[in-house]
């Protein structure tokens, strides 16, 4: 003997919903493309990258010095960009609509 089934409800997706998805994709994204420009900073710092890597390094760096962060070494400089990634990727994870 079977079980009966449960009824399907079947919900409409609330607008709050697919706004906090989009927002999160952006989020992610955004983290993703820091994280290209953080990867880009260190590959600059070693002369020996391959020169599609040290060309993001150079986009880096000018979005780190346009946040006002250009007295910074370097290797600093791609700290930042490392944390500043961290936590973008952290945002989206939790503006993430949950099921």
């Amino acid at each position: 003997m079977s079980v009966p089934s449960s009824p399907r409800i079947d919900r409409a997706p609330s607008w709050r919903r697919v706004l906090l998805l989009l927002l999160s994709v952006l989020l992610f994204l955004t983290a993703a493309a820091l994280g290209l420009l953080a990867l880009g900073l260190f590959s600059s710092l070693a002369s020996n990258g391959p020169l599609w890597l040290r060309s993001l390094g150079v986009l880096g760096a000018g979005a780190v010095q346009g946040a006002g962060l250009g007295g910074l070494s370097g290797v600093a400089q791609a700290f930042t960009l490392v944390l500043l990634t961290s936590l973008t990727a952290g945002l989206a994870a939790f503006v993430k609509p949950r099921a």
